[in-house]
């Protein structure tokens, strides 16, 4: 039987090489907003410019235009500053951490976590970095550390208990910029910062512009000249250049530039004032050894300066602070967007949206909207249309990326102000749109707009249908839950305003009827679990559908789930989901027990995708009781253990992860099955002597059994699939890894095999 299968095959299936992201795998979001422009640095071959704290490279010859991060070349995140030493061409990066990472001329990185893992009490932030004589001179909050370029390691540590702002060395003089400027011979030893002498009381960046002067920045910015007399006696003039403080100072190849993002200044050798050239909101770098071209990064992103026809605009999101996320699998697109006010965010920003297809990111918000919104909703018959829920002006309909229609208190029986008029939506199995408005709704806090006058070109106050169900207005519906069921027969509605301790209520309605105006409704204050131990929350922050229909509820105290058809009668019971501690006894926990959950996501095999607020990031089982995989900061590429949300790709195995300090993709083991075995394709094929990772199978039937064979016939391996997706590491049950030779996947839905079918080959090369 196999053997027939084998030769089918080979016949039909053609040989496919597809380029995919491997099991495990992970990919960093750049974010790039041109306008937060912090640092640009021209170099012989590159040009680096930092931006929303993400750093960027082109590369001139290859014209390449990359996104640096700790996928490909770095060694953490959250970069706050870089430097460029122009004598021996090496970038230095800062991160907010105090880790350091130094770009070499020749492109190799060098981690120094020097300070970073310094044990001490003291902050260990970094303020500035200035380069003489094989020397970096690293200014922190603690006093200064010098690090040693040509060995490329730290030289000395000075701990002055004092905010070091500044540290240069000009000519013979150690300069120390603190409460007030200090100043010492370089070759002098000074234990303490009381043992240098002081001038001036300003806290200053310094800028060395040779031997004997450099630039002095405070809130203004000056020159100072050094004079030593006779006797040795060290004084400083002074000349201001301007009242107002430059972004940067560089080299260039005729003197020095100033960056003030709307003009710059240029000095010559000597660092005497030349002229100002006013600029439109960008940063310029031209490298002192260069041909004098003029690199410029602003808005639109990297360009030569003159040359407004060729700009080169990083890959990545355009805009701040992402937190919303929905997967549109009409589009094939994840939308991402800014949040209102809520439970991280006292005011939030204006409303922004961006699109990712898996390759491409696009801006596409829809206009502007007072007061930002919230979710967003995807009509799924409807093709580029998709629902905004906002804090300011009710409810959006959005289609090719602009504003269609506002559901307000003009045309329907949302109510509010201009300062609040919040309106969380839910469509149902029948494309009726249900609104929940918890705020400033006491009367009528749920309405429904029936499918074919939701479709309709004009919508009225009397289209809408307002059902009895008890109010829930509450002081905020700022973190308000709402879940509009469809994979559970009895079309219930849950919803939770969020506040403090606030009431669930669930309603239903027969067969669609939205017309009935007297629904059957309850409301809890507190429910009862599997254990008849009684369960209180104070604050909810999100729910999920899953795919068997129950819903599945964060807290601050956890999660729980239940079936909400059960929830109209007496003995309705919630899951206090419970994970056995496999030890020996009889024993379990209760799942992520006292960790704030902040949000959920359900992926093609039904598991749970939970962000957690200070934890990072669980996968559990499709009931709950097993914590399948924990990812944070120290296990990951998770930048911080505070996720904000999480959503899946309902047409592949990524996982797309958004925390305060940017986006991630995680590529999983799973994947939405499909009906049959039609489009069955392996990963990566043929598989080379120097792969050791997994080989993915995707396109399969839920729960496929999955029996790998040679070309004789003789199985392999069997395997079963989570999902549509299973993966194999190459090896036979013995856990050898297998000969060089073709090998054929047959998959099946029965142990029999009954149904079993070749669906895919796999070339293997040892």
């Amino acid at each position: 039987m196999f053997k027939r299968l084998i030769i089918v095959l080979a016949c039909v299936i053609p040989f496919v090489a597809k380029a995919q992201y491997g099991v495990g795998d992970w990919r960093i979001h750049a974010t790039f907003v041109g306008s937060q422009a912090q640092t640009i640095v021209d170099t012989p071959e590159k040009v680096y410019y930092l931006v929303s704290n993400n750093l960027f490279c082109y590369d001139k010859e290859t014209q390449e235009n990359e996104a640096y991060n700790m996928r490909n070349y770095l060694s953490d995140v959250t970069i706050s500053q870089i430097y460029f030493n122009y004598e021996k061409d090496y970038l230095f990066i800062v991160y907010l951490n105090s880790n350091i990472d130094i770009i070499l001329k020749d492109g190799k990185v060098v981690n120094m976590p020097d300070i970073k893992n310094a044990v001490m009490t003291q902050s260990k932030t970094i303020n500035h970095v200035s380069f003489a004589h094989n020397k970096a001179f690293v200014a922190t909050n603690f006093g200064y550390v010098v690090i040693n370029d040509e060995k490329m390691e730290v030289q000395e540590s000075r701990i002055f208990n004092t905010t070091i702002y500044s540290a240069a060395q000009v000519g013979d003089l150690m300069l120390i910029s603190a409460d007030k400027l200090y100043y010492g011979n370089i070759n002098d030893y000074h234990e303490t910062l009381s043992s240098y002498k002081t001038a001036n009381n300003d806290k200053a960046k310094l800028i060395p512009i040779n031997d004997n002067s450099f630039f002095y920045i405070t809130g203004w910015f000056y020159k100072r000249t050094i004079n030593v007399a006779a006797d040795g006696t060290v004084s400083f003039n002074s000349s201001k250049i301007a009242e107002s403080a430059p972004k940067d100072v560089q080299r260039t190849p005729t003197g020095f530039l100033a960056n003030y993002l709307t003009k710059y200044f240029t000095f010559d050798a000597e660092g005497n004032y030349q002229e100002t050239v006013t600029v439109s909101n960008e940063l310029l770098s031209s490298h002192p050894k260069g041909d004098g071209t003029l690199w410029a990064v602003g808005a639109n992103g990297l360009h030569k300066n003159g040359d407004n026809d060729n700009f080169l605009k990083p890959n990545g999101l355009q805009f701040l602070h992402p937190f919303h996320m929905a997967y549109n699998n009409r589009e094939g697109k994840v939308y991402v967007s800014t949040t209102a006010t809520n439970h991280f965010f006292s005011s939030g920003d204006a409303t922004q949206v961006s699109t990712y297809d898996g390759n491409l990111w696009e801006l596409v918000t829809p206009g502007s909207i007072p007061g930002g919104s919230y979710h967003i909703l995807f009509d799924p018959e409807e093709a580029n249309t998709y629902y905004l829920s906002t804090w300011k002006s009710g409810m959006l309909k959005i289609v090719n990326n602009q504003i269609k229609r506002a559901y307000n208190q003009s045309n329907s029986p949302i109510r509010g102000s201009s300062s609040t008029m919040h309106a969380i939506t839910g469509l149902d199995r029948y494309g009726n749109m249900w609104v929940c408005q918890s705020y400033k709704n006491p009367d009528h806090p749920v309405m429904v707009l029936p499918r074919a006058k939701l479709l309709a070109s004009n919508t009225v106050e009397s289209d809408w249908y307002t059902p009895d169900v008890p109010p829930v207005h509450q002081e905020s519906s700022k973190r308000a839950s709402f879940v509009v069921t469809k994979n559970n027969a009895a079309d219930v509605k849950v919803f939770n305003s969020g506040d403090y301790e606030r009431a669930f209520v669930f309603w239903k309605t027969n067969n669609g009827n939205i017309s009935d105006l007297s629904p059957t409704y309850r409301t809890y204050t507190s429910f009862h679990d599997q254990d008849e131990k009684a369960f209180v929350w104070t604050y909810i922050t999100c729910m999920t559908e899953d795919l068997a229909g129950r819903v599945w509820v964060g807290c601050v105290q956890g999660i729980f789930s239940f079936d909400p058809s059960e929830a109209f009668d007496d003995n309705f019971r919630i899951n206090h989901t419970k994970v056995p501690r496999n030890d020996g006894t009889d024993l379990a926990d209760y799942l992520l027990d006292g960790i704030q959950v902040n949000c959920i996501a359900v992926d093609g095999a039904n598991r749970k995708w939970i962000g957690t607020n200070e934890s990072g990031l669980f996968l559990i089982s499709a009931d709950g009781s097993q914590i399948l995989k924990q990812f944070n900061t120290s296990n990951s590429y998770l930048s911080s253990n505070t996720i904000y949300s999480v959503c899946c790709n309902t047409d592949n195995n990524s996982v797309y992860i958004i925390t305060p300090t940017g986006m991630f993709e995680y590529f999983s083991d799973s994947t939405p099955a499909e009906p049959d075995f039609s489009n069955v394709y392996a990963y990566p094929n043929p598989v080379r002597p120097d792969f050791t990772g997994l080989v993915t199978i995707k396109g399969l039937m839920d729960n496929s059994l999955l029996k790998i064979a040679d070309a004789s016939g003789n199985v392999v391996k069997q395997l079963r699939s989570t999902g549509g997706m299973a993966t194999w590491d190459c090896c036979g049950e013995n856990g050898d890894r297998v000969k060089t030779g073709v090998y054929y996947v047959i998959a099946s839905q029965n142990e029999n095999g009954s149904n079993q079918a070749a669906v895919t080959k796999i070339v293997i090369i040892k």
